[in-house]
């Protein structure tokens, strides 16, 4: 049995100074969504709803104000869950997260957040530099007797 091709997701830009260029439209299954796109991968779009989160007990004001310092500081760099971890703060967001499948998404207007978490990292190494002989070496820490 073949797999039913997923179409490809057009995202529509909606980014001025009048609003804040993290928030998006999700549109699945002719329900419309509110979400700070998480990442977006082949199958899926992880998003943290809006909509839920004061039913769920979560600061709104809070939550935007730690999403405009992630946008404005890392957003280039990692996703917005990365933060929310770093902060100690996934426990409560995550009872906001959403995967929404692609195949059922028909919509999504404002950012989209890409990023390639399966790669490996790259690991910049140094060359170990030897000591020529007849150099002193000499430990720049206090060494204290106990």
């Amino acid at each position: 049995m073949s797999k039913k091709k997923i179409p490809t997701l057009v995202v529509e830009f909606a980014c001025d100074s009048g609003n804040f260029c993290y928030l998006s439209v999700l549109e699945y299954r002719k329900e419309n969504y509110l979400v700070i796109v998480d990442n977006i991968t082949e199958d899926s779009v992880g998003a943290y709803v809006l909509d839920f989160a004061q039913q769920e007990g979560i600061d709104v004001q809070q939550l935007i104000t730690i999403v405009t310092s992630w946008f404005y500081r890392g957003s280039y760099k990692y996703p917005l869950s990365f933060e929310f971890s770093r902060l100690g703060m996934a426990m409560h967001t995550n009872r906001i997260y959403k995967n929404f499948e692609l195949a059922h998404v028909t919509r999504l207007i404002g950012n989209d957040f890409k990023y390639d978490l399966a790669a490996a990292p790259k690991i910049k190494r140094r060359r170990v530099s030897m000591i020529p002989a007849g150099v002193e070496v000499t430990l720049r820490r206090n060494l204290k007797p106990a």
